[in-house]
């Protein structure tokens, strides 16, 4: 039965790529469609679980980002040196860089 569903997704293959010698009977059509369908399905469940992943990657960054708004903001109202600020675009590069290395693409 393994060999039969084997010789039909050959045949399927070949068939989607033009270069079939012949046709393929309804039941060989019927078994590709299936298989097709279920191919079809475990891609749409990895790109998503990947868009799923990027959107929470997206996420932490907006969160860095707030975090480095709400820090500039209050040292312009106090008006205090730079190299406070490059202190801190330093440790949030870093932040961003482990936050992302640490995502599984």
């Amino acid at each position: 039965m393994l060999k039969q569903e084997i010789e039909i997704l050959q045949k399927g293959i070949s068939y989607m790529l033009g270069g079939g010698s012949g046709t393929m009977t309804l039941e060989e059509l019927l078994v590709l469609e299936k298989y097709l369908e279920i191919w079809i399905c475990n891609i749409r469940s990895t790109k998503m679980d990947i868009m799923f992943q990027e959107i929470q990657f997206l996420r932490n960054n907006e969160e860095l980002l707030k975090a480095a708004n709400k820090y500039l903001q209050e040292k312009m109202e106090g008006n205090t040196g730079v190299t406070d600020f490059a202190s801190f675009a330093t440790n949030i590069q870093n932040d961003s860089f482990s936050t992302f290395s640490s995502t599984n693409y």
